[in-house]
């Protein structure tokens, strides 16, 4: 009895831990978007990893202490890093153009992905009812994409190769993650963070490629600039929502069963179209609102047909 009540209890925390990962992302999002037509995305993620590195560091010497940081697995960590660092900066520069709620719309082909890949490159088995929902969830994020093209055009093409990026990054992570804890990726997610978006700064930082006038382009080449301190303290607030989000993220998919925990990522819909209408002036059109409830009806049955693995999650991130 008490272990049915421990587990219903792990399981409540785990969902907790994810409803509130999410909304701190989304936060981070509406920040980035916010600022992005003023700074280059490679400064911004610079200066988020720098703030945010000391708190995840602060949170891995509480959870496990700092000498966890030393592992076999450094290559596989840094790896995984380079993956989430593309998959982060590609959605980053997608938000620049699109509403908030259309790239997070696509971004949710990310289980598609993890799913579609998981037989090549994991050898896991995928039944019919998840192949068709794969199918159903892709038809969706393409009538997604598809209300966006006549506007932005190849824009919508960011957050597709982000979710597929993720996906990776959350494959590769299924190998380390049987063995190192949610704090300990958190930190060298951030270190490839840093390191790459200074060397962006370094190669691209100066401004000598930014000719372009599209928006995602533009907050790629821009150079960089001293922020004021009104926006330092909001890049401050992004790393914040960042360490929040990924620790909590890790957190949701330990104490919660995977199929469970996935579900709670679309909560992040709402709350992107919540911040696209009261600081943009943003709403969804209908045919991206069909393509949604395709994508998330997709994900549901994928999340609810996933068979729990046995051995136990230590430390899935976002």
């Amino acid at each position: 009895m008490f272990d049915a009540l421990d587990a219903r209890r792990r399981q409540l925390w785990g969902v907790a831990f994810m409803c509130f990962g999410v909304f701190a992302f989304t936060f981070q999002d509406l920040i980035i978007k916010g600022i992005s037509g003023t700074y280059p995305a490679h400064e911004i993620v610079f200066i988020r990893s720098f703030l945010a590195l000391p708190f995840t560091l602060l949170i891995a010497h509480f959870e496990n202490g700092l000498a966890r940081l030393r592992t076999p697995r450094i290559g596989a960590h840094l790896l995984r890093g380079t993956v989430f660092f593309l998959a982060y900066t590609s959605y980053y520069l997608g938000i620049a153009a699109l509403p908030l709620a259309m790239a997070v719309a696509i971004s949710f082909a990310a289980p598609l992905f993890i799913t579609a890949l998981a037989g090549p490159l994991l050898g896991e088995k995928v039944g019919r009812i998840r192949w068709l929902a794969v199918l159903l969830g892709f038809l969706g994020v393409v009538i997604v994409m598809k209300d966006g093209l006549g506007m932005l055009e190849w824009a919508v093409l960011l957050p597709a190769a982000s979710a597929l990026f993720y996906a990776l990054g959350q494959l590769h992570g299924r190998h380390i993650g049987a063995t190192e804890s949610a704090s300990v990726m958190s930190v060298y997610v951030n270190v490839m963070f840093f390191a790459l978006s200074a060397l962006a700064g370094l190669v691209i930082g100066s401004g000598a490629f930014a000719e372009w006038s599209h928006p995602s382009l533009a907050f790629l080449l821009r150079a960089w600039s001293w922020p004021s301190g009104h926006d330092l303290l909001l890049m401050l607030g992004c790393g914040v929502a960042a360490t929040i989000g990924i620790y909590c993220l890790g957190q949701g998919y330990r104490l919660a069963e995977a199929n469970l925990a996935a579900i709670f990522e679309y909560t992040a819909l709402p709350w992107a179209i919540l911040w696209g209408f009261l600081f943009f002036s943003q709403l969804p059109g209908f045919s991206t609102l069909a393509g949604v409830a395709l994508v998330v009806a997709a994900g549901v049955v994928i999340a609810v047909r996933q068979r729990p693995r046995r051995t136990p999650l230590r430390g899935n991130e976002t």
